[in-house]
């Protein structure tokens, strides 16, 4: 069972204002300022914005959801421009009050006037923001944009904030706001007894070069068309939070764009795509990259896992449109997985599932490998098992030294100790010798931890802390 991130908002008692708009009018430079942070890439090109971006804003002490749309463009036959239409849709069908930001520099244009008759149509209540208006004409500026027939028309400017807090007085100042806040205030304490025994929910970035799959295999675990699917690569942008619970968990998933190689990242708007898919994989728990099984495994896919274990994420590795695969035989998996774990050697620790987004195979089970790796990242060991462990597995194994010997010296570990989860952390105490313990002696103490303490699918960092020798100096 999904929740949708207007049942979320529910959960919350908070009130949903939509931004809608037509292409580059300044939406989500006015999105970014009332939730206090940039979520949404702003830049000079249309179209940037595509799927809807939620947020939380406070005014006056009333505090409302938020969320950004693409540019409306009614009746385009293009399959990018139709999809942003029918995603704003969704939002103003669950919004309680619309912001209409128009250009007060271009004044009104046919698509605006078309905009005009489509909010009339939804019955809700309807402020105009007339942005990028002059700070000495604040009125005439905005003043042409009455003719629509709303009450409330604003001169705003959203880079700057003039005009801001005058129509946010007006939002949240009406008797229609006030009355269904309080309508659902009353289900606010069950709700949030209730959230105190949810589960700690899980940050699940889905994460791949573009166009192999990511936005279909968040809509397929959703169940809905949550996100904005084409064959066009590049299709999403922002990076996507959106709520889903089961039984056994809530997840928060981000949807991210399509990670390319720098050389390949042409317009501004791809390349704040990459740079904010790269930032959500720091905010995640799990990270699932995608792969295409029909293209291979490329060097990128590498590089983006890459990315994900930097940022200390637990990885799974689904290999997507396995459907799609010819002639497969008992062992093509088993022969597939061989070689993907041959080219990305530094995650021989990551899950591998092979699924199909489109017809929906195995696409749960991600879901209980990331419960799974999630679990194994919060895992606490006491030092006392870790040490009865270490005495046993690593320092009585035969041919297992921390380091050569050095000056006739030799490097000693004298007890290791966990100092951190999410990934799992551990320090190793160390003394004589030189400092630095060899990559064989750590590569094998990290697979004996994973086997002994079930660490599945997630890093696990090792750092040394070496004593050396002091001289004391008589006071």
């Amino acid at each position: 069972m999904s929740l949708s991130a207007k049942q979320k908002r529910r959960a919350e008692a908070l009130p949903l204002v939509a931004i809608v708009g037509r292409p580059n009018v300044g939406k989500s430079t006015l999105f970014n300022r009332l939730i206090g942070e940039r979520r949404s890439i702003v830049g000079d090109e249309p179209g940037i914005t595509r799927d809807r971006i939620y947020g939380k804003g406070e005014w006056n002490g009333s505090r409302f959801a938020l969320v950004d749309t693409g540019g409306i463009v009614p009746d385009d036959e293009a399959v990018i421009p139709a999809n942003i239409l029918k995603q704003a849709s969704f939002a103003i069908d669950e919004a309680q009050a619309l912001v209409w930001v128009v250009d007060a520099r271009k004044g009104v244009t046919p698509l605006d006037q078309e905009l005009a008759r489509l909010l009339r149509g939804t019955g809700k209540r309807v402020i105009v923001a007339a942005n990028k208006a002059d700070a000495v004409n604040w009125e005439s500026d905005a003043g042409e944009f009455h003719a629509f027939g709303f009450d409330d028309v604003f001169g705003i400017s959203a880079e700057h904030g003039n005009g801001i807090g005058e129509m946010l007085d007006a939002l949240v100042g009406s008797e229609n706001w006030k009355l269904a806040s309080e309508a659902d205030s009353g289900k606010d304490a069950k709700t949030q007894s209730d959230a105190k025994n949810e589960k700690q929910e899980i940050n699940l970035a889905i994460v791949g070069r573009p166009n192999v799959g990511k936005s279909s295999l968040l809509n397929r675990l959703l169940g809905e068309e949550r996100a904005i699917v084409s064959p066009v690569a590049g299709t999403t942008r922002d990076s996507v939070d959106t709520f889903l619970k089961t039984a056994e968990q809530t997840f928060r998933i981000i949807d991210t764009a399509g990670i390319r190689r720098k050389g390949k990242t042409i317009a501004m708007a791809e390349k704040l795509s990459v740079l904010m898919a790269r930032k959500s994989l720091e905010r995640a728990d799990v990270a699932i990259v995608v792969l295409d099984a029909e293209q291979g495994v490329a060097a990128l896919d590498a590089a983006i896992a890459g990315y994900a274990v930097e940022a200390g994420c637990s990885i799974i590795l689904a290999v997507n449109k396995w459907d799609a695969l010819e002639n497969k035989l008992t062992g093509t998996a088993s022969a597939f997985e061989r070689g993907l774990r041959d080219q990305m050697k530094f995650l021989s620790w990551g899950a591998v599932v092979m699924i199909s987004a489109l017809q929906g195979q195995r696409v749960n089970k991600l879901l209980s490998l990331a419960i799974k790796a999630d679990k194994a990242r919060r895992k606490r060991i006491p030092t006392s098992r870790l040490n009865d462990f270490f005495e046993r597995e690593v320092r009585h194994k035969a041919g297992i030294t921390p380091a050569k010997t050095h000056g006739g010296a030799r490097l000693h570990v004298k007890y290791i100790t966990q100092i951190g989860v999410r990934p799992p952390t551990f320090v190793l105490f160390t003394s004589g010798g030189k400092a630095g313990l060899h990559f064989s002696f750590l590569r094998h103490l990290e697979n004996r931890l994973r086997e002994e303490f079930d660490l599945f699918a997630t890093p696990i960092r090792l750092i040394e802390r070496h004593k050396s020798k002091t001289r004391r100096h008589a006071k």
